[in-house]
């Protein structure tokens, strides 16, 4: 009777070992977690600093047709000086992200070395243009690609230029010249890529052109038929290249 529970009891525990097995297979099989693929949030303010190349192109000519142009004897037509130089600065600017959409404002300063000196085509006069510095205030907007953000930019520039012109009294009539200095301003645009490499810190890659408002110059300049009152205007376009490391907050 023994022997007959055992086996009784092995072929009832064979029959629910099947069934469960069977009931097992027929189960949907639950796929495995993944987790999330981390993405870089461009959300939050920066500050940094850039270096870079900039050149400018200047142009003197002479204001409704009166008195001398910018070179002396010569009465209209243009002067113009071009100049390249390095600059650099110091920026900072906030982003906001929506999916890939990535905008923000941005300000920056610049210091700049470009200055040139030009002689006027008879010889008896000379052009000097500077622009001491840039600084602007711009939007910016472009698509980010998990940690490199392509954007596009623009903006208030303001600028802060000197321009003079030297009359050197060629044959007569003493030497005189006129100048202007002050702070311009006008727009700027350009493009750039930015890339992190972790989470505080990016660098970047940009172009910015710049179109200056102009501005003048008035006085009494001699000549050999007596002093007459000029009035001179000056404008500047400046296009920088430059590359920069910003501190993500």
């Amino acid at each position: 009777m023994n022997k007959f529970k055992q086996t009784l009891l092995a072929s009832a525990a064979g029959v629910v070992l099947a069934a469960g097995s069977a009931v097992a297979a027929d189960l949907p099989v639950k796929a495995p977690t993944v987790a999330p693929i981390p993405y870089v949030s461009w959300t939050g303010g920066y500050i940094g600093a850039h270096i870079g190349v900039g050149t400018q192109h200047s142009a003197c000519g002479n204001n409704a047709g009166s008195g001398w142009g910018c070179d002396q004897w010569i009465t209209s037509g243009t002067t113009e000086a071009r100049s390249s130089a390095f600059l650099g600065g110091v920026e900072a600017g906030y982003d906001w992200q929506n999916r890939n959409f990535v905008y923000g404002v941005a300000a920056d300063w610049t210091w700049t070395n470009l200055k040139k000196s030009v002689t006027g085509g008879s010889g008896s006069t000379s052009y000097e243009s500077k622009v001491n510095w840039l600084a602007s205030f711009r939007g910016r907007a472009g698509i980010a690609i998990d940690d490199t953000l392509v954007y596009m930019t623009g903006g208030l520039a303001l600028g802060g230029v000197k321009d003079t012109v030297n009359y050197m009294g060629w044959r007569c009539c003493g030497s005189s010249s006129l100048s202007s200095s002050s702070t311009q301003a006008g727009w700027v645009a350009g493009a750039g890529v930015e890339h992190r490499w972790d989470r505080n810190w990016s660098v970047k890659l940009e172009y910015l052109h710049y179109e200056l408002a102009e501005h003048s110059a008035s006085g009494s300049v001699p000549g050999t038929s007596g002093a007459k009152t000029t009035h001179l205007r000056f404008d500047h376009t400046i296009d920088v290249g430059r590359v920069g490391i910003n501190y993500r907050f």
